[in-house]
């Protein structure tokens, strides 16, 4: 019996093909179908990071070939917290731990506005060299412009049930008692090391305390400043087990792939879109991590 060839008969042509189908399934329109690719902006790219980009890209141009129009998001988090000072960056840059990427001056040549831009710039070049298509976007300006803000208050709004999801999904209980938010302390200017207590829904704001946290293996004290943020202007971020949710429903993502050592995280995003946000998550594939010679995962803060 012979077999049906999809397109040019590779695995992203069936990956292509059973987007389309089930697109159909789920009624949405198909006059553009985005995939995406998540650049990390805190360390160095290696080729783990070029190889996302590369087979989203190469999904995206399966899909043109089944006849759709099709274009890959590169998007940097850039928003995310320094944890550590990767190998072969100043020493100064431990003033800046916890600071959001896009914050902290360029540490490599300044030639950047921000270290997160130049560790975005650093992919986005080696895309560009390999002739891939994409449109950029960046967390500092995705959330500074609000195209997030619908999708926070929903997800803010139900903690409590989601709180308990995510311990049933993965075992993790803190989000029973803290936001699944981190807002920027107006103070110190540090993620993480203020806990968001609040949502106030009226307001579209986040009530914190800046009281510190652990960083890796380093305490990050907090300055013990009390404010409120507002969700709509970039002061704050989505955590992980929550934000690739909000990115996918907002930018309408229809597929991406992600790494085995997330797939706890892409487990709660998939429920929290489905169900909190009622935007059926994009199709996903997972993939092995690319290993050292010692056998261990290569780490951004090496490259």
């Amino acid at each position: 019996m012979k077999r049906e060839v999809i397109g040019r008969g590779t695995w992203i042509d069936k990956i292509a093909s059973t987007i389309i189908s089930r697109e159909k399934e789920i009624g949405r329109p198909l006059k553009l179908v985005s995939v995406e690719s998540g650049l990390g902006a805190s360390g160095f790219p290696h080729i783990g990071s070029l190889g996302d980009a590369v087979r989203a890209h190469g999904v995206s141009l399966a899909i043109k070939n089944l006849g759709y129009d099709s274009k890959l998001i590169a998007y940097s988090d850039d928003l995310d917290g320094l944890r550590k000072i990767p190998t072969g960056l100043p020493d100064w840059l431990v003033d800046y731990i916890g600071k959001p990427v896009s914050n902290i001056p360029d540490p490599i040549g300044q030639c950047h506005d921000s270290y997160g831009s130049h560790m975005s710039s650093l992919l986005l070049e080696a895309l560009d060299r390999l002739g891939i298509n994409y449109e950029f976007l960046n967390a500092a300006k995705v959330y500074g412009n609000g195209m997030l803000t619908n999708q926070i208050d929903m997800i803010l709004s139900n903690v409590l049930n989601l709180g308990n999801k995510i311990e049933e999904i993965v075992g993790q209980s803190k989000y029973i008692e803290l936001l699944p938010y981190f807002p920027i302390c107006e103070s110190c200017g540090r993620l993480y090391v203020a806990h968001g207590e609040k949502y106030i829904r009226e307001e579209r704001k986040v009530s914190y305390i800046c009281n510190g946290t652990k960083l890796g293996n380093s305490d990050v004290k907090g300055c013990g400043y009390t404010g409120e943020v507002p969700i709509s202007v970039g002061k704050g971020k989505l955590a992980w087990k929550v934000e690739f949710a909000a990115r996918w429903s907002a930018l309408g993502i229809r597929f991406e792939a992600y790494g085995k050592d997330i797939m706890d995280s892409v487990r709660v995003n998939d429920w929290v879109s489905d169900v909190i946000l009622n935007y059926a998550h994009p199709l996903h594939v997972k993939y092995e991590m690319f290993l050292d010679m010692g056998g261990k995962k290569i780490s951004k803060s090496i490259g």
